[in-house]
């Protein structure tokens, strides 16, 4: 299988187009601005959040995962901003054991208040759902679930609650699908994320598993596609998601506006710098995570995302992350191709674990 001789994206990509040993990815990227050269500087960020100081007891939320790029944010805005933020952290019922010390740890050093949210019972049970749909169809489906409406409505519902006026987000574009990096004009997932366009490419590809696998298997996939919507809305019912009757709608995306805090994207204005903040963190606060995995350590499930992005297109959905990286100038081609075999090699058995923890 070739590989890119400017990345690590293989031949067997969707659209990678490879000319003269080049993909799409890279070729696409020439003579555009890299990602990070957008950014709008710490002095706009100081700025921005200096504005929110002294009206409450909190400066302002971050939602903290124990990954890299949300214990960044919290270091960042504690040491070198000064600021007084609360910590919010959302467990899903499938947080990695090195996720959940890293949060403990990093919030014991900086004296961050510390507030944990739970998922419902329904949580688990979408998960569930999806692994029975998948078995029907024979590749995998949604099982990520309802969790990004999860975190936001738990960081909503506790900043308003609290009167804390901003949410400071670590999520950046280097984590976009491929589709946003054919075209660079794109927002990316983090902007477009509970728009209506959003929503509407969810029902289409909910309709599209319908003309997937075989025709015997149909009516498993809808009874347990049916099953899995329902366990959305009473998430969302159950969860306080801050939407009035949209909740009631199971393919919902929270979005950000008029819900009573600001929401703050850190890395639109913060050069983004994984490995150098993964020093940082390691360094300052002890963070820790699995060598050759810091891209993504958080949540056990995203094995089961890995796997089947493996099966698709012949590299895992951090590889992809990566790709990015070494066309941003973040990481070699060399550390990259590393580091995506560390990914791989224990990703069967990190499925299996998951498959048999949700008694698959």
């Amino acid at each position: 299988m070739k590989i890119c001789e400017k990345c690590i994206i293989p031949e067997t990509f969707p659209g990678a187009d490879f000319q003269d040993g080049v993909c799409s990815f890279c070729r696409a990227q020439d003579g555009q601005a890299l990602i990070n050269d957008k950014v709008l500087g710490e002095d706009k960020l100081k700025e921005k959040l200096d504005g929110f100081k002294g009206q409450g007891k909190y400066d302002c939320s971050v939602p903290i995962s124990g990954g890299k790029d949300s214990s960044y944010v919290l270091y960042y805005l504690v040491k070198r901003l000064k600021l007084k933020p609360l910590a919010l952290y959302f467990d899903n019922g499938f947080i990695a054991k090195a996720a959940k010390e890293n949060v403990k740890k990093i919030c014991d050093q900086l004296g961050v208040n510390l507030v944990i949210g739970q998922a419902t019972k329904y949580r688990r049970r979408q998960a569930e759902e999806a692994l029975q749909m998948a078995r029907y169809l024979g590749r995998l489906v949604k099982v990520c679930g309802n969790c990004e409406n999860n975190l936001r409505s738990f960081v909503i519902n506790e900043s308003v609650k609290r009167g804390i006026p901003a949410m400071v987000w670590g999520s950046t574009r280097f984590e976009d699908k491929a589709e946003n990096f054919f075209k660079p004009e794109n927002e990316g997932l983090s902007k477009s994320y509970g728009s209506l366009g959003s929503v509407l490419s969810k029902i289409k590809a909910a309709f599209n598993l319908l003309g997937k696998g075989k025709i015997i298997n149909k009516p498993k996939v809808l009874r347990h596609g049916v099953k899995f919507m329902y366990y959305l809305v009473r998430d969302n019912i159950a969860s306080k998601t801050p939407v009035g009757l949209k909740k009631f709608n199971p393919f919902l995306e929270v979005s950000f506006t008029n819900k009573g805090a600001e929401a703050v994207a850190f890395f639109d204005y913060i050069k983004y710098e994984p490995y150098e903040h993964i020093a940082t963190l390691e360094r300052e606060i002890g963070w820790q995570a699995p060598t050759g995995k810091e891209a993504r350590m958080d949540c056990k499930l995203h094995a089961l995302v890995n796997e089947q992005h493996l099966k698709d297109t012949g590299i895992t959905g951090d590889g992809f992350t990566l790709s990015v990286l070494v066309r941003n100038g973040l990481i070699s081609r060399e550390e990259a191709l590393v580091k995506e075999e560390a990914v791989k090699k224990d990703l069967k058995e990190e499925c299996e674990e998951v498959k048999k923890e949700l008694g698959s």
